[in-house]
């Protein structure tokens, strides 16, 4: 990976972690304000549709323009770029408005589907911010086209930056809706969607783009793209299939289930978002000019090392939070409304949503690495197998582990995706490192196993000294955790030197070389 890359990847993992910061900052507001009850299993849920329902199409369209804005402007030009963009943007416009129809008149059907569990209060408020939250597909499916032309042209730190007004408006929103009424919190929602496009509008701009008033169908670009969107826009239905699934067979368990099923999957993603669509972001543009050049044996290394940088970043993560799920929780949400009972159900869920953090990670890579040589198909097959086995085990696993059992079988599901797609890659373009990626993985995996047991004898060890230094409890689980985790992560590091990982050592040379240039300038 060049320099450049890297600083890019750097810095949207900079935004991406201020991003997530914001987010988890808002689902605490939630959670302290309004608990784990109906309010909240009934915003969180009419939250979902619309995303369910236009979010496929609004992901299915920013993965396949990028390739084809490149495509399109090496052989028209800019100009011709904008228009495309414009001819796309009206079209799924105008497909959003008549979904905001559909979904206003059938929202109690629509509901059913998404929580069939739900009855009376509960149900009737759900209905009720679903008509409202409805219109945030429009919004949905500008910023998603908007953000990838942007990505194209340059600006990759966009798709970071944007949920964060997005996350201030929220926790504004729930902070009125806590004095007033809960309807406020449900508009402040709505409100935020729009900020995101008034917040893309001026770096519209900067790149000169031109809007053009057309929507014409029989573009052989809208042709082109429909004929690569198709199986991208199932592929992302197939995967919302799991997250239907989940809240559906939650919504038979306990209340508040959602809720927690919602919170343990938002941590179980903060470092995969972090780190992972951070770097994957980064190589998106760059996989698609090498796809489209026919450089494939610049594109098969630079699939290895996303892969092998996953694994370093994220195996360690995974055995943290698998480690340390029930102080995360207590640190982060446990009060107010957010009682222990919620801090029970959402750290179990965490426990097993963890065990496939490296998977969504690797999953996300070669996800992007098909999509770059404008292959859209394959990943849809393998999320189509990886669907059946989440549907299948959710089913199974819910009766003897409850909410345990929907998290666990949302990542046996992720392994299998990453495992198919690493195969089918290697099919499609060849040998691509997967001995060094296996010595790799081996390497990290024992790194990370004796990380994570020295983090979990430390934080007892921290627990027990500092239980007659602090009062409160909150103070002596964030040292406990913070402490043993810089302790396990600084011996991972060092084991990680010490087996002569390649990407460990050029992390530690640039490190080096950056501590020496600032020694010799002074």
């Amino acid at each position: 990976m060049a320099k450049t890359t890297k600083k890019a990847a750097i810095i949207l993992m900079i935004i991406i972690l201020t991003s997530k910061v914001t987010g988890f900052l808002r689902d605490i507001v939630l959670a302290r304000t309004f608990g784990a009850g109906h309010i909240t299993d009934a915003y969180l849920t009419a939250l979902n549709i619309p995303v369910v329902l236009f979010d496929g199409i609004s992901a299915s369209l920013g993965t396949t323009f990028i390739p084809m804005f490149f495509s399109i402007r090496e052989k028209k030009g800019i100009d011709e770029v904008y228009k495309f963009t414009s001819n796309v943007l009206n079209i799924a416009t105008v497909i959003s408005m008549i979904l905001i129809v559909i979904g206003i008149l059938f929202a109690p059907y629509i509901v059913k589907i998404f929580a069939m569990g739900f009855k009376g209060e509960v149900l009737d408020l759900t209905i009720s911010y679903s008509r409202i939250l409805i219109f945030s597909m429009i919004f949905i499916a500008i910023n998603g086209l908007i953000t990838s032309f942007l990505v194209a042209s340059g600006d990759v730190h966009i798709s970071g930056l944007i949920t964060i007004p997005f996350n201030i408006f929220v926790m504004i929103a729930i902070a009125l809706g806590s004095i007033t009424n809960s309807y406020f919190m449900v508009y402040g929602t709505l409100f935020a969607y729009i900020s995101q496009l008034l917040f893309q509008i001026p770096f519209l701009f900067k790149h000169g783009y031109k809007y053009k008033f057309i929507i014409d169908l029989k573009d052989e670009n809208i042709i082109k793209i429909l004929y690569l969107i198709l199986p991208v826009f199932l592929g992302s239905y197939v995967n919302q299939i799991n997250t239907v699934v989940n809240r559906t067979l939650a919504s038979t368990l306990d209340s508040g289930s959602i809720t927690a099923l919602n919170y343990a999957n938002k941590l179980n993603m903060f470092a995969v978002g972090i780190i992972v669509i951070s770097l994957s972001t980064v190589m998106y543009p760059i996989l698609s000019k090498l796809a489209s050049e026919k450089k494939i044996k610049a594109f098969k290394y630079n699939v290895s090392k996303s892969l092998n940088i996953t694994l370093i970043a994220m195996m360690p993560i995974m055995v943290i939070v698998m480690g340390l799920s029930t102080p995360i929780v207590t640190l982060l949400f446990k009060h107010g409304s957010f009682n222990s009972k919620a801090t029970e159900l959402t750290s179990t869920a965490l426990l097993y949503y963890s065990m496939g953090i490296v998977a969504y990670g690797l999953r996300e890579i070669l996800s992007k690495s098909f999509y770059s040589l404008q292959d859209t198909k394959t990943p849809v097959k393998n999320a189509t197998v990886s669907v059946i086995i989440n549907v299948i085990l959710s089913i199974v696993l819910v009766k003897y582990m409850g909410i345990g059992g929907l998290a666990l079988a949302s990542s046996i599901s992720a392994i299998a995706t990453s495992v198919l797609l690493f195969i089918s890659l290697r099919k499609k373009i060849g040998r691509i490192g997967m001995k060094n990626t296996i010595i790799t993985f081996i390497k990290v995996a024992i790194a990370s196993i004796i990380m994570g047991l020295i983090i979990k004898f430390s934080y007892y060890e921290i627990v027990n000294l500092g239980m007659n230094i602090f009062e409160k409890q909150k103070q002596l689980i964030a040292i406990s955790c913070i402490g043993s985790t810089l302790i396990g992560l600084i011996i991972y590091i060092i084991l990680t030197l010490i087996f002569n990982i390649r990407e460990s050592k050029e992390v530690a040379y640039m490190i080096k070389s950056k501590f020496r240039q600032i020694i010799y300038k002074r």
